[in-house]
């Protein structure tokens, strides 16, 4: 297998489905949930992506280096990675909770309940929905349910899925080809996973992307080389995450919790079950064999770099969104403005954190731990 130092255009794509992923989340404010609705309908499908990405990524940094590598710093690295911006961005979600102008009535959350929901947060283990919260499993940031699948994945990489031959990944794939496709007729979207209703789509959405991804790493150098770059295969991601609804979908009510689903949407669950199944790891191919000019390619890597930081912070801002045009009354223009300016405002956010404080302390982490 040809070793790659790195592919751009994947990372270009990541970026592409992290401001995707924003977008869709705050269209689903101004739309109160109702997919059909959304400016990008299947815009949660972002996740699934970066499932796909993660299983190829983990192939290409990791496979090759077993032989030196033990699992304590393969555990250590991942670490390094990931948790620095869990860590902000949890305490950002605290403070949101805390400071947040727009409440719902009752009694309100105690500091014991509150403390055991930050130290859940903080290992992004799934824990009780606090108030005005939906039903999410991580309720300080919503989010970060992906990161306690990320790290599921890397402990199976790690323990199973890395000993195992092409054939017998690709033989995986069948059940949990299954299983995705079967979940998402259930519910008539994939869009599950994030709350106590239907938590075990979780790791069903996880194993077939992340697997998918892992096997086309072990096979890139056999697959056809079709160079088709950066800006036709995000625009086809994007296509993907705008085209309508397959007939009638549940939605999020006015306290965020997913009403209305069920066999009526099978259709659009099949759809997106192909999308994932098919489309995405499709993407991944020939986006592994493109390549642009160096100003592309510089592009791709910025894009690549904040898309982690841009996914991981912005969602208690959309959370305080949420409070605001359910516990507000905002009018349809203030709502509409708040919505517009919170874009922007998430972009350069992700930037400043991205270069202050996510890359400057893992540069730190890693040269103290020499992982």
């Amino acid at each position: 297998m040809t070793q790659r130092a790195h592919y751009d255009v994947l990372d270009g794509l990541r970026g592409i489905a992290a401001v995707m992923v924003l977008v869709f989340h705050l269209s689903e404010v101004s739309v109160t949930g109702d997919a059909s609705r959304n400016l990008l309908p299947h815009g949660a499908l972002g996740v699934d992506f970066f499932f796909c990405l993660s299983g190829f990524v983990i192939g290409h940094a990791y496979d090759r280096r077993w032989g030196e590598m033990r699992l304590g710093q393969f555990a250590l690295r991942r670490l390094i990675r990931l948790h620095p911006m869990v860590i902000i961005a949890v305490v950002e979600g605290l403070l949101a909770y805390l400071l947040r102008p727009w409440r719902e009535a009752g009694p309100q959350v105690g500091a014991g309940r509150l403390a055991l929901t930050f130290i859940a947060a903080l290992l992004v283990l799934p824990w009780a929905t606090l108030p005005g919260r939906g039903d999410d499993t991580h309720s300080l940031d919503g989010p970060t349910w992906t990161l306690f699948q990320e790290y599921l994945g890397n402990i199976a990489y790690a323990l199973v899925l890395r000993r195992l031959p092409v054939w017998a990944l690709a033989a995986l794939l069948v059940p949990s080809g299954g299983l995705l496709v079967w979940g998402g007729m259930h519910f008539g979207t994939l869009s599950r996973g994030f709350g106590w209703d239907g938590w075990w789509m979780a790791p069903v959405r996880l194993a077939f992307p992340f697997i998918a991804g892992l096997v086309i790493y072990r096979l890139i150098d056999r697959l056809p080389v079709w160079r088709w770059g950066l800006v036709p295969l995000g625009l086809g991601l994007v296509v993907v995450f705008a085209l309508p609804v397959v007939g009638s979908i549940g939605h999020r009510d006015a306290a965020g919790l997913v009403v209305g689903a069920g066999a009526q949407g099978a259709a659009n669950g099949l759809f997106e079950a192909l999308m994932v199944m098919l489309v995405f790891p499709a993407i991944v191919w020939l986006g592994a064999h493109s390549a642009g000019p160096p100003w592309r390619n510089h592009l791709c890597s910025w894009l690549g770099r904040l898309s982690y930081p841009l996914y991981i912070i912005h969602y208690p801002f959309v959370y305080l969104l949420w409070d605001l045009a359910v516990l507000g009354h905002p009018s349809a223009l203030a709502l509409h403005r708040a919505l517009v300016w919170t874009f922007p405002a998430m972009l350069a956010l992700a930037t400043a954190v991205m270069l202050v404080y996510d890359e400057p302390v893992r540069r730190w982490l890693s040269r103290r731990t020499r992982a």
